[in-house]
């Protein structure tokens, strides 16, 4: 069991370095808004413009790049790995 426990976190590490560069592409680009117009280093998350919408704030880019990474992974993660599983196991060839 610990190989396809290795796998597994092998192929875990492909899906959060697949997030990874995506939330990367965001930062960049967050960055170059920043750079371009200034703005504030504190990123407000709301789900809306309500008045009682949730919202909680972070400081500094490198905080919302944690937020979108977890975020990612938490909402797309378990179907990646499926996908990413399926796709391995059709490579290796194991289905008749």
């Amino acid at each position: 069991m610990k190989t396809t426990n290795a796998i597994e976190k092998a192929l875990q590490a492909r899906i959060s370095n697949e997030v990874s560069a995506i939330v990367d592409d965001f930062i960049s680009n967050l960055n170059k808004l920043k750079n371009k117009y200034g703005g504030s280093m504190f990123y407000d998350f709301k789900e809306s413009n309500a008045s009682d919408s949730r919202n909680f704030m972070v400081d500094g880019v490198s905080k919302v790049k944690g937020v979108l990474h977890r975020m990612i992974l938490d909402n797309h993660g378990d179907s990646m790995l499926r996908y990413k599983s399926k796709e391995l196991i059709n490579k290796l060839d194991l289905y008749e």
